[in-house]
């Protein structure tokens, strides 16, 4: 009795830690790459504790055959990690708006590692993205995300065909509203940076021998670090709304 009682209760288990799994391991804040790989895998498998008694029911009987098997945890395994990536490109959102203002303020040249994005960025960039990532913490965003996922065995359930035309089509406008958002949180910048870099070009040209780029540059500085401390809270306030309200769609 024993002997066909736990092989079923460990296939349940393994086919809720290979769609939790991903998730943890790419979603935003817990799937940071400055998270230790073990942390993740922990986190991810006390997840699927979880999930598991409250799921279990909902996971269809062992197949017979192994291939069958196999194609099940490789479909799980590609739900999660796509459940995953919607949420990491909303948040690469904070990512382009920083990429774009420390091109408009004269700081593209400072680089940094950034534990979002796994790689040198500009320092702005990386700034505004770890201040995204505090942000989605103290507000308890990550527990939406978490919900979200426990809420993809409703979405999504075990053993149905996944709907790879519509997942291509979400990614898609995903990717597009977030590469909008984050030409909206710049904004103000690129409209500061159009008018000072046209300043600039009508004084040299009434100006015979000034120097403009002398003045230009460390007034271009102060100002960008001035609009930082001033909208800061403003965009990341407007970034808060727009992800969550993507996730509640997307997520439930």
């Amino acid at each position: 009795m024993l002997g066909e009682v736990l092989p079923a209760e460990a296939y349940v288990f393994t086919l809720i830690l290979m769609r939790l799994g991903p998730l943890v391991m790419l979603m935003p804040v817990l799937g940071d790459r400055s998270i230790p790989a073990r942390v993740r895998m922990g986190l991810a498998f006390a997840l699927s504790l979880i999930i598991y008694g409250i799921h279990a029911d909902k996971i269809p009987p062992m197949p017979p055959q192994l291939f069958n098997l196999f194609t099940l945890m490789i479909q799980e395994l590609l739900i999660g990690s796509m459940l995953a990536l919607t949420a990491r490109i909303l948040l690469a959102a904070t990512h382009t708006a920083g990429t774009v203002i420390a091109f408009q303020t004269g700081l593209a040249a400072a680089q940094s590692f950034d534990p979002a994005q796994g790689s040198q960025s500009v320092i702005v960039a990386s700034f505004v993205s770890l201040t995204a990532i505090t942000m989605i913490v103290v507000t308890d965003l990550h527990h939406v995300m978490i919900q979200g996922f426990a809420h993809s065995y409703v979405k999504f359930p075990v053993g149905e065909a996944i709907p790879y035309e519509d997942f291509a089509t979400l990614i898609a406008r995903f990717v597009a509203d977030s590469f909008a958002l984050g030409f909206q949180l710049a904004a103000p910048f690129i409209v500061y940076g159009l008018i000072f870099n046209v300043s600039l070009g009508l004084v040299a040209r009434m100006i015979q021998g000034f120097q403009v780029f002398f003045i230009g540059m460390p007034m271009n500085l102060f100002m960008g670090f001035f609009l930082m401390s001033l909208l800061i809270g403003s965009f990341m306030e407007l970034f808060l709304d727009r992800f969550e309200t993507h996730l509640l769609s997307y997520l439930g």
